[in-house]
């Protein structure tokens, strides 16, 4: 194995163990290299590949940091694939449903009461924006943000967190659709209004099922965009 991928090993089984969180700032590369008795070279090129992955972060001049731990490697394939094949966009609805209709599951279980304010508070503004779109938008990731991050599911929260950039834009261009379709948001705010309303009363099988139409109307209005 070569030395930088055992480095990296060594690195990254130190941040697990030693109950590092994002940001915190790592050794320098001397200290590494002295720890480990390789080269910075050697040091380097492990902190790259841990960059990659999205485990550190590494800033021009100074130490590198945790990272956010989540997995971006996997939210750049995503990207990539959806921007090279239009096609793919289906696959990253049925993805999309089965993440967010999940969360909103665990949500409907977990959400405390301070969880629920927020949701609601969340649910105003997307509801206040309309089809205001720089406004609409951000406010509604930060809504399903806040649904995914009380579901108590790391792995379900970090997927859909790599996701957001790629969500943020087939929200954006699904709105634009809605409206060149010359329909408004009525029912997809009766829908988001059903999922926090389901979510607060502790209804697991009525807050999946709210989140998965929702998907699900986006994707209708995907498939029917190319259409006169």
């Amino acid at each position: 194995m070569p030395l930088g991928v055992q480095v990296a090993e060594r690195i990254r089984a130190d941040i697990s163990k030693g109950g590092l969180q994002p940001g915190d700032e790592l050794p320098s590369e001397a200290e590494y290299g002295e720890r480990f008795e390789v080269s910075q070279r050697v040091v380097r090129d492990a902190l790259r590949t841990l960059n990659n992955e999205g485990i550190i972060s590494t800033r021009q001049g100074k130490r590198a940091v945790v990272g956010s731990l989540r997995p971006d490697a996997m939210g750049n394939y995503i990207r990539f694939l959806v921007d090279t094949d239009p096609g793919a966009i289906d696959e990253l609805m049925d993805f999309r449903a089965l993440l967010e209709g999940h969360a909103a599951r665990l949500a409907a279980e977990q959400a405390t009461d301070d969880d629920i304010a927020q949701m609601k508070s969340a649910l105003a503004r997307v509801l206040e924006a309309g089809d205001d779109l720089e406004a609409r938008v951000p406010a509604d990731l930060r809504l399903h943000e806040l649904i995914s991050r009380s579901c108590g599911n790391r792995l379900v929260d970090s997927m859909l967190g790599v996701l957001a950039d790629t969500l943020a834009e087939e929200r954006r261009r699904g709105a634009q659709i809605t409206r060149q379709k010359g329909v408004g948001h009525d029912e997809t705010n009766h829908q988001h209004v059903a999922l926090i309303d389901a979510i607060a009363a502790h209804d697991g099988d009525a807050a999946q099922r709210s989140a998965v139409e929702i998907v699900q109307r986006a994707r209708r209005y995907w498939s029917t965009a190319a259409r006169p």
